[in-house]
């Protein structure tokens, strides 16, 4: 897994306006998020085209702008909930209590058209992907700085600005405002399509099968795997009222800690694929696994049936203990 990353979100007092422009004073106190990169992390596969973005909040919203490069900006999808990673796009993926329960989507085209739902859990754990599930009281602008479906010119940029309601949040026993000090789970990714110009319009380049080759996928924060739907591998996204001293919010040591009970989870998704149950024990996975270093089992604890199971850890920090079950579940508890 990489080390994810993390970004202080500022409260905002003044009237955002969305229109697809970040001339409000507000977003120029806004940091820019770090440039998007490989979504593997493989510094080999960098993006000729820039990819950044800028989050505010207020009481009542969570606010996002991002800009993405683009020479040729095009889109053919206008109608809602569709699969707009079928066009270029930009995607959200939100995880309010980061225990990878219960996590929005978020997909827009150039056309500002959105394809948004909700997760119950991911999809390798047979998580529902509720798509008639939305954002009520979204709101959304795309601005172009060039001419959208025109391939006679070289366009620049284009912007998108959203105001997600805090409300939208409010599923599954879930306190919906966060407060400042709070910490959510995200990503926020771009696919790009390579298009080329035939007659006139945009078209998808096509491989020997005839269907269209696969995209560029690149985020904020790299998963070290090709597939969003793994939550734990997101960023943290902190809320604070103001530009705080320390912008490196984690606890390494935590971070470290998280990383080797999820180690056992992967392991476990792994043996039963192999064995059609989970293992029992850390003595089943050594022998089933006897290439990997079992040397950080020291604390792992399974409670185990041959079709769910339970890891806790617990931690060389007094104050956590925490746990991850078969679905995925993921907590931090304070003793």
């Amino acid at each position: 897994m990489q080390v994810p990353k993390q970004y202080t979100a500022l409260k905002t007092m003044q009237p955002m306006t969305i229109d697809g422009d970040d001339n409000e004073a507000a977003w120029n106190k806004a940091p820019w998020s770090d440039n998007f990169v490989d979504i593997e992390g493989d510094p080999s596969k960098r993006s000729s085209q820039s990819t950044r973005f800028k989050l505010l909040w207020d009481n009542d919203y969570l606010y996002v702008f991002a800009r993405f490069e683009e020479e040729h900006i095009w889109a053919n999808l206008k109608d809602h909930d569709l699969p707009i990673f079928q066009d270029n796009a930009f995607e959200i993926f939100i995880d309010p209590e980061g225990d990878t329960q219960n996590y929005v989507e978020f997909q827009i085209n150039a056309f500002s058209t959105v394809w948004d739902l909700l997760l119950t859990k991911a999809p390798r754990s047979g998580g529902a992907s509720i798509t008639d599930w939305d954002i009520k009281g979204l709101k959304k602008a795309v601005s172009i700085n060039g001419t959208l479906n025109n391939p006679n010119d070289i366009d620049k940029f284009w912007n998108i600005e959203l105001a997600i309601p805090h409300k939208t949040f409010r599923f599954g026993g879930a306190n919906s405002m966060p407060k400042a000090g709070n910490i959510w789970k995200m990503n926020l990714t771009r696919v790009q399509r390579t298009v080329e110009i035939k007659d006139g319009k945009y078209i998808k380049k096509i491989n020997a099968n005839g269907r269209p080759l696969n995209p560029e996928y690149t985020c904020w924060s790299p998963q070290g795997i090709l597939n969003f739907h793994y939550p734990e591998r997101w960023g943290y996204v902190r809320f604070a009222d103001e530009i705080p001293d320390n912008l490196n919010f984690l606890n390494p040591e935590l971070e470290e800690l998280k990383l080797k009970i999820w180690k056992y989870f992967y392991l476990q998704q792994d043996f039963k694929t192999r064995n059609g149950k989970y293992a029992l024990n850390i003595e089943q996975l050594k022998k089933q696994y006897p290439d990997i270093s079992f040397e950080n089992a020291e604390g792992i604890k399974i409670s185990a049936t041959n079709s769910q199971f339970n890891l806790e850890l617990e931690s060389s920090l007094p104050d956590f203990l925490i746990s991850l079950d078969h679905d995925g579940k993921f907590l931090v508890k304070r003793n």
